[in-house]
């Protein structure tokens, strides 16, 4: 096994006794966070399973073609996350009368511009899959990789994963924000991403249209989206709660021809399926939030947050980081 350490460095240890943090999950709250302590002072570390950021926020590629098959669009009533939407799109859905942003080039782009800001402020260990935690003789943490490696120590260690993962990664640390996680349930969501050779004759933008689906979004209508003169449909149909934990085990390839079967009977025969590609979100949201802003256990620095406390939205992840970070730095200054 190797080990490789991030420690704070000395002079600020002494200067201000501020923690090192390791932050695990680069969605938008654990980006939002990391950006905030990293601007106070804070040396961070930023872990996440995947070679990419945004989480449920990123993009699907398949060929031309670019599927926002998490977090559909955004909204926004909390300022600073309004303000960090605005290098995304405005779209406005035919018939929805709602302003909403997206990505020209996909949900992900708001992801990469809080990652940008931060990049240069911290340590990025992006494809690293965090097994466990432990507790090192100094009463600091280890981080257990997968592949065997070991990062730290951390003074404090957030985890910004869905409950179920994080009460995986922190179990071995006996705290009481990992006795809490284990009470929360997450939900799964099935999405379908779906180009027929024509469009459908239906709004940009269509809401629970029956109990199984809970949207159809019409991607190609996003701004920047069109990829070519041709009028293909392009769609991502997100599936209900009920739908989706009712299925949640279900074979994929089974899934994506009961929503086919569910559009057919809403707008009669489908136009020719020129590509399809289901995914499943595993823990695509929380049956019940949590009820606060984040859980932070002082004595044992270990701390989590998530869309999860609050909601189920990107602005519901972003507000959690914010204010897990701002208490942080508040307590350290």
């Amino acid at each position: 096994m190797t080990s490789t350490a991030f420690s704070q460095p000395s002079s600020m240890r002494q200067t201000n006794a501020r923690p090192s943090i390791a932050i695990i999950g680069a969605g938008i709250c654990g980006l939002r966070c990391a950006n905030l302590l990293s601007d106070n002072g804070f040396d961070c570390t930023l872990f996440d399973k995947s070679r990419g950021v945004g989480g449920r926020t990123s993009t699907r590629r398949a060929e031309q073609w670019r599927f926002d098959h998490g977090a559909g669009y955004f909204t926004a009533t909390d300022p600073d996350f309004f303000a960090a939407m605005q290098i995304l799109q405005p779209w406005l859905p035919t018939e929805s009368g709602e302003q909403m942003y997206a990505g020209a080039t996909g949900s992900n782009e708001l992801a990469k511009s809080l990652f940008a800001a931060v990049s240069q402020k911290l340590t990025a260990q992006l494809g690293t899959a965090i097994k466990s935690v432990e507790k090192e003789a100094n009463s600091r943490w280890l981080l257990n990789a997968q592949t065997g490696e070991t990062y730290g120590p951390f003074d404090l260690v957030i985890s910004t994963a869905p409950p179920p993962q994080a009460v995986q990664i922190l179990a071995p640390t006996e705290s009481p924000v990992s006795q809490r996680l284990a009470t929360l349930q997450t939900r799964c969501t099935w999405a379908l991403m779906l180009v027929t050779e024509t469009e459908l004759p239906i709004p940009d933008l269509v809401s629970k249209p029956n109990h199984n689906i809970a949207r159809v979004i019409a991607e190609h209508s996003k701004p920047g989206r069109r990829t070519s003169a041709t009028k293909q449909g392009q769609y991502v149909i997100q599936a209900s709660t009920e739908f989706s934990q009712l299925h949640v085990a279900d074979d994929p390839a089974a899934i994506t021809q009961k929503l086919l079967a569910q559009l057919h009977d809403l707008y009669g025969p489908l136009p020719v399926i020129v590509h399809k590609q289901i995914h499943r979100w595993l823990h695509g949201g929380i049956l019940t939030p949590l009820g606060k802003p984040y859980l932070w256990d002082k004595e044992t620095g270990i701390a989590a947050a998530g869309d999860w406390c609050t909601g189920n939205n990107a602005e519901d992840a972003f507000i959690s980081g914010s204010k897990l970070a701002h208490a942080i730095v508040q307590r350290f200054s």
